[in-house]
């Protein structure tokens, strides 16, 4: 009785290994087929890397980029302003000589005078100290703050149209 039970347990051995190697061929390609793919996620990931990399650098210069053009955007503005500052100084000037002009008993005010006097040597390339400057554009903020800091020019024409109405004779 043990005979047939050796034999059934050799034969069913003996199945297990047949069937092994016979699927031996499939599993070797099944293995391939990991390894290809252990390989493909390894470059996938690399790719990835160097894709993070490449972002990670691209985002500093954008905000770099980002910065630097907050920068330029204050200096036009810096720049907008001393133009616009610059319309007011001379819209108060000319309003300044034009009342001169008209009214022969009229008095200028200290703050007036000294203003009319340094933008008048402006007007006429003369150096002027930095406290002078600072006169001019505390003075001209004070009247004009509103405008100035809203960037709302002032319109040239208003002058000339001003100046020709002028009588001078």
């Amino acid at each position: 009785m043990a005979i047939p039970l050796i034999l059934a347990l050799l034969m069913a051995g003996g199945g297990a290994v047949a069937g092994a190697m016979a699927r031996q061929p499939e599993i070797n390609r099944l293995k391939d087929q990991v390894k290809k793919l252990q390989e493909e996620v390894l470059r996938l990931q690399s790719v990835i890397k160097e894709q993070d990399r490449q972002i990670r650098e691209l985002r500093i210069r954008y905000n770099a980029l980002k910065a630097y053009s907050f920068s330029e955007r204050a200096k036009q503005r810096a720049n907008l302003k001393g133009a616009i500052m610059f319309q007011y100084c001379f819209k108060e000037y000319m309003d300044l000589l034009i009342v001169q002009t008209n009214k022969n008993d009229f008095v200028l005010k200290d703050e007036e005078k000294t203003f009319f006097n340094i933008f008048e040597g402006l007007v006429n390339n003369q150096e002027k100290s930095v406290e002078e400057m600072m006169f001019l554009r505390e003075y001209i903020r004070y009247k004009y703050a509103h405008q100035i800091d809203n960037l709302i020019e002032y319109d040239m024409n208003n002058i000339i149209e001003r100046v020709e109405c002028v009588n001078v004779s």
